[in-house]
């Protein structure tokens, strides 16, 4: 198969994402809320230890879900499969989990972890493994395949992920976080803490989402997901993804 040349990651890129999110905000934005809701509740548990913990790591294994199916969400936005639900959408992104909890680890919890240590490599590595998820989703390669692929596709456009994929992440994990401890501070109630962090958490999730996969679109050339998840195709003329909203 030949690929067209990666195109420009930054230009009209927040107008793209946008597009998606106003076309599929339906799909999009309920899962992440809820996402959103549960990483409040998980500090309810706070005396609670073992349920907290077994909560966390539910929740963890939940967002990693959503990322894949995220990247489903722009496959279908390209126009190559038929509109479909939420629930077929999630079967679908299910066996996508594990590979992609794996790959967090590497590319995600470790490098924030160091980012908190020394900037500068946690950083680096955070920009370096930026786009694993699309590679599992749309290449079907196993988590440390992944992490290789997205260095290569990272390669020669350094910077440009580091502005859109990178600070996006790291915007994602600030307000989430934050949120989980002072919404309910902050709004006065248990309730009212669960919306407030659901309904932030699907304002910036989904977009944060939906920018890795289309920084992965641009940078691995003009093409899209296959009806299956399992291929990549190029993108045919007079697609939606050619359109911007």
């Amino acid at each position: 198969m030949t690929v067209a040349a990666p195109q420009p990651v930054l230009p009209g890129l927040p107008r793209e994402v946008g597009g998606i999110l106003r076309r599929n905000w339906m799909l999009a934005l309920p899962p992440a809320a809820l996402l959103g809701a549960g990483a409040d509740a998980v500090l309810l548990l706070h005396d609670h230890l073992i349920a907290e913990i077994l909560v966390g790591f539910l929740l963890a294994i939940a967002f990693e879900m959503y990322v894949g199916y995220a990247e489903l969400i722009v496959a279908l936005d390209r126009g190559h499969a038929p509109r479909t639900g939420a629930g077929p959408l999630l079967r679908r992104a299910m066996p996508l989990t594990v590979p992609l909890v794996i790959a967090s680890v590497a590319a995600v919890t470790l490098p924030l972890a160091a980012t908190g240590l020394l900037v500068i490599p946690g950083l680096w590595l955070l920009t370096r493994w930026a786009l694993f998820a699309p590679a599992i989703v749309h290449e079907r390669l196993g988590p440390f395949n992944a992490l290789s692929r997205s260095s290569q596709l990272v390669r020669g456009a350094f910077w440009a992920v580091f502005v859109s994929v990178t600070l996006s992440v790291l915007v994602e994990h600030a307000i989430i976080h934050g949120l989980a401890h002072a919404a309910e501070p902050a709004l006065g109630s248990i309730a009212l803490g669960l919306i407030g962090a659901a309904l932030a958490t699907a304002l910036v999730s989904a977009p944060a989402a939906f920018t890795i996969s289309v920084v992965y679109e641009r940078r691995i050339g003009d093409v899209y997901a296959g009806p299956a998840g399992g291929s990549v195709h190029h993108r045919p003329a007079g697609s939606p993804a050619g359109r911007s909203a």
